[in-house]
């Protein structure tokens, strides 16, 4: 099911992920350093600015930047971030970001 991920020295994500409408889905992340301590995701819609969905200090749900349905969860070094019903307008490119300063 995983495939090489792309990523940088910090964190791994899949290069893309598909579901259907209404389906749910999760698309993961991966820290490979444990130097950073804060965790990010963020989105770009066809051509918009990044636009920040959450973000978290340790392990747990993480912090919702905006009322979009969906959820994030980081555990150990895992950071996921997920959908329960997909819908037409969760088509974006999705980022996953670490950094050690807030």
């Amino acid at each position: 099911m995983w495939e090489t991920g792309v990523g940088s020295a910090y964190v791994e994500q899949l290069p893309f992920f598909v579901g259907g409408l209404g389906e749910s889905s999760t698309l993961q992340c991966t820290l490979k350093q444990t130097s950073c301590q804060y965790m990010y995701w963020y989105r770009q819609q066809g051509g918009r600015e990044l636009e920040g969905l959450f973000y978290s200090l340790e392990d747990g749900p993480g912090t919702n930047f905006t009322a979009k349905p969906m959820t994030a969860l980081r555990s150990n070094k895992k950071w996921d971030l997920t959908w329960k019903s997909l819908s037409q307008s969760d088509s974006a490119v999705y980022y996953c970001a670490c950094s050690t300063a807030q």
